[in-house]
């Protein structure tokens, strides 16, 4: 029997919210998204210029040189190779990494990859659970930076793009490195730092500590795998796991920069955030 779906009055009415929303920023955010990759001046500019020019020097990057698609795409998919890299040695060594309170140990070959291809690619399709997996170092310096850059990289090929369309009597579709920076400096960072102190203001964690442990009111039983001393599941003689009972009577309570990560999550992904639905919706 078909079972009819019915939209309710409150998502009608988030869609239309969602809409006007898109609607409004689309002029505002288009006229200052071209500045920005147009490398023009904007309200930014005091705090972040110096920090552009800063980042090209020790890049050694000259954001005025133009490049063909060849060596546009080049640019992209080395960084790419060498984001994955970095990410994959950072969760499989982050046990000797800092900040790590919770002692986590390094994740498995298998995990590391398929964790640094999903966030290098802007899939960001996750097989593990971040709070009893990666430690507050991965999170941040692995996880939120691909977060970044994913989506930069994504924005940047779309202004490539729309140049390769706009542009008729030259080959050349601006500067890859120039295009990630400014997307970076000017676009994502700046929602991602306001998103994130609201989080906060609204009583998100954001700190370094170790997580918390709390005694429940009401304890309660659940069946779990019985092991031996060393640690191995136990079979009984039809090959099935043997159980036992286990009185839970205390909570883990994560801590750690949940804000951060969240507000870079929502707003620092081309897959999913409300921002790249608003630079979709523009370009």
């Amino acid at each position: 029997m078909d079972k009819k779906i019915y939209m309710t009055f409150e998502g009608i009415l988030q869609i239309l919210l969602f809409l006007v929303v898109l609607a409004l920023l689309a002029k505002p955010m288009g006229v200052y998204l071209n500045k920005v990759y147009n490398g023009e001046k904007t309200f930014l500019d005091f705090i972040l210029k110096p920090v552009e020019r800063f980042i090209y020097a020790i890049c050694r990057v000259d954001a005025i040189r133009d490049m063909n698609w060849k060596q546009y795409g080049a640019s992209m998919l080395i960084f790419s190779l060498v984001s994955t890299i970095v990410l994959y040695f950072m969760q499989r060594w982050q046990f000797y990494l800092p900040l790590n309170p919770q002692g986590f140990a390094g994740t498995s070959p298998d995990l590391s990859f398929n964790t640094a291809v999903s966030f290098v690619t802007n899939t960001n399709w996750q097989s593990y659970g971040g709070e009893t997996t990666m430690s507050y170092f991965t999170q941040m310096a692995g996880l939120a930076i691909q977060n970044f850059k994913s989506a930069a990289v994504g924005m940047a090929l779309a202004i490539a793009f729309i140049r390769g369309i706009s542009r008729f009597e030259t080959d050349k579709l601006g500067n890859f490195w120039a295009d990630m920076v400014r997307g970076t400096l000017y676009v994502l960072l700046p929602i991602s730092f306001l998103a994130a102190i609201f989080l906060v203001s609204q009583g998100m964690v954001q700190n370094f500590k170790p997580y918390d442990t709390a005694k429940l009111t009401e304890s309660f039983v659940v069946q779990v795998d019985k092991k031996d001393p060393d640690g191995n599941v136990i079979k009984d003689s039809n090959g099935e796991n043997v159980k036992e009972d286990q009185t839970i009577d205390t909570q883990t309570i994560a801590q750690g920069p949940a804000a951060s990560q969240v507000a870079i999550k929502m707003l620092g992904t081309n897959g999913g955030g409300f921002f790249p639905e608003v630079f979709n919706w523009i370009i």
